[in-house]
């Protein structure tokens, strides 16, 4: 762990300098032009996205760039440029890069491609060169071989794509090696879950993984953290950064890619990452630091949606609630293979119980199957929920439903969770739905799934393997004496 004072200092300032990627009042596109490209694309979308700051457009060529003003050098800015978007050829990066100096730019990310991903000597050497020169500068360099940054709060978007014209912020922020990573916010907003800030690292030649993760442990705007990584570049200060976010209860749920030999070697040409005989090792280190590992973009996405969906969570004791007994044995199935979860089985007591208010034809058991019938018998769902709240047998109530479709609050299904919440706090219900996707029809309009507030989490697989690293980032909070919410011990 760091001890060393000037190192300490160093990451200090390093987090404000970062405020000029994501906070900037001035932005120049270097390299922008009219002509189709990634410059033009990325300037749009700093328009298009409401920035409320300067924005410049550097290139000789011409003169303005649709409505925005165009600069010959960065030099002739006449305002203060905070973030400087380089989109240059790879052999003219540390010219433009020493003008960025000169008029004291504060952060820089290099879009470019053309460096030691190459894996040829003429690429190693051009990073070098920007290696050395952000070692020797207090400007801050993200990249080369990004794709840039995204503030939904501020709001900026510095990056060659953005395809929804309907923006949700929250508290979701993201550090990706791989900018094609960044499409993980469109299901995200598309789910009810808002975003809050997005970077693309590239081949980290200043700026790392490690440094944005500790960027948003401390970022107000930030509750949990997502990262696609290739690589840890700088084991120490990752270890540091990833104590700070559990410390401050934010989670953080990371894709690291490199489980085979052919895939470390696409790597290395992808980002330069040296990812040979140290996934296994990373593997480990991120256990340890209750950082939670996912094999796939989809559970990345169901993880997010687990946690927001999990809010006060006490314990692993779980109970399976629906009109389908097929799809509670799916379910069920689910549940006794996650290790982090528990299916809890109902006392004699609570079963006569149940028996006393359920149609004869159903079940008294867990999974619980209401039966096809009780979907019109009011009475029959609010005694089955009175009773199982008074048990104190388990801990989260799933509530199975067919389609990823919101529960509205009048329903008679509405109505029953929320009295459970009202009258039993300790109880968390969530909502799941036996398929995923979008679903469209004449009363399904494709619009976010939500109970509550809270958006549903959807697949009998996926949506529970999401609440075990949930349960078990709790659990592990516990054991290191972090925990930060009311869960209590598994029982």
């Amino acid at each position: 762990m760091y001890s060393n004072a000037h190192d300490s200092d160093k990451l200090e300032m390093g987090k404000r300098r970062l405020r000029c990627l994501f906070e900037p009042h001035g932005v120049a596109v270097i390299g922008a032009s009219p002509r189709p490209s990634l410059a033009n694309r990325i300037l749009n979308n700093i328009v298009s996205s409401g920035f409320d700051g300067q924005i410049a457009a550097v290139n000789p060529n011409y003169t303005n760039i649709g409505d925005v003003r165009c600069y010959s050098s960065i030099s002739d800015v006449p305002f203060k440029v905070d973030l400087a978007v380089l989109c240059v050829r790879a052999e003219n990066t540390l010219a433009v890069l020493e003008e960025c100096e000169q008029t004291s730019v504060g952060a820089v990310q290099i879009v470019s491609s053309g460096f030691a991903e190459l894996d040829s000597e003429e690429g190693r050497a051009r990073q070098r060169q920007v290696q050395r020169w952000a070692n020797n500068s207090t400007t801050v360099v993200i990249g080369p071989n990004t794709f840039g940054v995204i503030n939904l709060h501020r709001p900026i978007v510095a990056v060659g794509d953005i395809r929804t014209p309907e923006i949700v912020t929250g508290g979701v922020s993201g550090v990706f090696q791989s900018g094609q990573m960044t499409a993980i916010i469109y299901p995200l907003m598309s789910r009810g879950v808002g975003v809050s800030k997005i970077a693309t690292t590239g081949n980290e030649v200043s700026v790392t993984t490690a440094e944005l993760i500790d960027f948003f442990a401390g970022d107000p705007q930030t509750d949990s953290i997502v990262s696609y990584c290739e690589g840890i570049k700088d084991p120490e200060r990752f270890a540091m950064a990833c104590t700070h976010a559990r410390q401050q209860g934010k989670p953080i749920i990371m894709l690291r890619a490199g489980a085979h030999p052919e895939v470390r070697k696409a790597i290395k040409r992808h980002t330069a990452t040296e990812a040979t005989n140290t996934y296994q090792r990373e593997i480990q280190m991120l256990q340890d630091l209750s950082v939670i590992t996912v094999d796939s973009v989809e559970d990345l996405i169901e993880t997010v949606i687990a946690f927001k969906a999990s809010r006060g969570l006490r314990g692993n004791r779980v109970a399976f609630v629906s009109f389908s007994g097929g799809m509670g044995n799916v379910v069920a199935d689910s549940i006794l293979s996650t290790p982090a979860l528990k299916l809890t089985s109902f006392s004699d007591r609570l079963r006569k119980r149940l028996r006393d208010v359920l149609p004869r034809f159903a079940n008294s058991f867990n999974p619980l199957d209401l039966s096809a019938q009780s979907v019109f018998e009011t009475g029959v769902l609010n005694s089955c929920m009175q009773v199982l709240g008074e048990s104190g047998e388990f801990d989260v109530l799933l509530w199975g439903r067919d389609l990823p479709m919101s529960i509205e609050e009048d329903s008679q299904v509405g109505i029953a969770l929320r009295q459970l919440a009202v009258q039993h706090p300790e109880i968390v219900a969530i909502p799941v739905s036996q398929v995923s996707g979008v679903c469209r029809g004449k009363t399904i309009d494709g619009s976010p799934p939500m109970f509550a507030g809270r958006a549903l989490l959807q697949g009998t697989g996926i949506s529970i393997r999401a609440l075990g690293k949930v349960v078990g980032w709790h659990v592990s909070a516990l054991r290191l004496g972090l925990a930060t919410s009311t869960l209590q011990a598994p029982r």
